[in-house]
């Protein structure tokens, strides 16, 4: 455990001791390790225990472009269905200052209702873009980013470049290729593929949208047509997304889950 968040899980320990776990904020800058904190501090509540990790916590990525309807219908089912025991449900929101205002509003009256029964957990970088009545609802905790060796660093880019990555590029572009293909074969036979996950790993490898780029480049997967359009549309939207793992979603999204209507139709200004 880094020391930069031993005070932190000392805090979030005593809620437990003491059976009393509010509704908390976690803000503080990209790379600090605020997913991690929750997470660890989400398996002590439930003991470990997968299936009620499984059951009882939902994990909502708000950069998704998750609006009021996700709110309002996806949320409500979740939290309205009861535990027997004396356990709460979860829902950790991600990046959850790209709701909507709309969306917003949703989500604090989700909070009213359902705090006898649901914990609701918000991650995210500015605290300040979140509507006043729902952080006035919430404990927080600010989490900076940690030193290691005396250096203040950002721990995804750590990780990607101590621990999980790709680091030559050549085998960046082969994992990429046999995983779109493995991707289309698993369309081919018309069985469910959870993109999400894939971008999951993808991110975690070091695999970057440019990466994604270059091996549509050189692979045979497409026809010739298809790519140069591919190519023209990703190569013009890169710079609308600030967020890479939505980047990739998003060609994932055009690779595999579009209608046949012409790329043309998506335009970016």
């Amino acid at each position: 455990m880094l020391s930069i968040h031993e005070e932190i899980n000392k805090k979030l320990d005593v809620f437990i001791e003491n059976n009393r776990v509010p509704h908390i904020i976690f803000h503080g800058p990209y790379g600090s390790g605020k997913k991690t904190i929750v997470r660890d501090f989400l398996k002590k509540i439930y003991n470990n225990n997968e299936n009620k990790l499984k059951d009882y916590i939902m994990y909502v990525d708000c950069a998704q472009g998750k609006g009021i309807k996700f709110v309002r219908d996806d949320i409500k089912f979740f939290a309205k269905t009861n535990i027997k025991n004396d356990l709460f449900k979860s829902i950790v929101f991600l990046n959850t200052d790209k709701l909507t205002m709309d969306a917003q509003s949703a989500l604090r009256r989700c909070i009213e209702l359902f705090s006898h029964s649901t914990r609701f957990f918000i991650i995210l970088e500015d605290k300040y873009k979140l509507l006043k009545p729902i952080s006035s609802r919430f404990c927080e905790f600010y989490v900076g980013l940690p030193k290691l060796n005396n250096k203040i660093v950002s721990l995804h880019e750590h990780k990607i470049n101590n621990i999980y990555s790709i680091n030559d590029e050549k085998k960046r572009i082969e994992y990429v290729q046999k995983t779109l293909s493995q991707i289309k074969k698993l369309m081919d036979e018309k069985k469910d593929i959870a993109l999400y996950g894939v971008v999951d790993r993808f991110y975690n490898k070091g695999i970057s949208g440019l990466d994604m780029i270059k091996t549509i480049e050189k692979t045979r997967m497409f026809i010739e047509k298809e790519k140069i359009e591919f190519l023209f549309l990703f190569n013009d939207a890169k710079k609308e997304f600030r967020n890479e793992k939505t980047f990739m979603m998003f060609m994932l999204t055009i690779l595999f889950l579009r209608n046949k209507r012409s790329l043309e139709n998506i335009t970016f200004m």
